[in-house]
């Protein structure tokens, strides 16, 4: 088994909503980091191209996650939203075009951290406000940038 690195982090409360990109080259991977959180059997997954650009980029899409986001809270007891979002993402390149292409140099990896951030933070906000709204489901939300051999960045989203 390769050495994956995880961030540290406050660990989840309760149960979790996931929401990861299409990507399957990293199914496999997403599963184990969820392990690695100790959430086997205790997350909900919710699957857009582009994870939180997807909700960004179509409003149905951001409408369906979360109609599901609040399914989730009733039925299984979310108290934790992870956004999972991933390097070399063709999501971002449909839906972004050359804004969304990113090369193996540093300046390109500290620029597709920035952009990945971005989204992940802007529907962190739209989740933190929906749950002040429904105050009936407190929720807390993590961001997270997957590279695509499994490792694991904390990206910096205020709490």
């Amino acid at each position: 088994m390769p050495h994956r690195h995880y961030p540290t982090y406050p660990p989840a409360r309760g149960n979790v909503l996931l929401l990861s990109c299409m990507d399957l080259r990293l199914l496999d991977d997403i599963v184990h980091f969820m392990e690695h959180d100790n959430l086997t059997n205790r997350y909900d997954q919710f699957i857009l191209a582009g994870a939180a650009l997807g909700a960004a980029h179509n409003e149905h899409w951001d409408q369906a996650f979360f109609e599901h986001l609040e399914v989730a809270c009733q039925l299984h007891d979310v108290r934790d939203v992870y956004i999972l979002e991933h390097r070399n993402c063709g999501a971002y390149r449909v839906f972004l075009g050359e804004k969304g292409a990113f090369g193996d140099a540093a300046h390109d990896h500290d620029a597709e951290y920035a952009l990945h951030k971005q989204y992940a933070q802007q529907l962190a906000d739209k989740i933190r406000a929906w749950s002040q709204e429904h105050s009936q489901y407190p929720l807390q939300v993590r961001c997270f940038l997957m590279d695509l051999r499994g490792g694991v960045e904390l990206l910096d989203t205020a709490s």
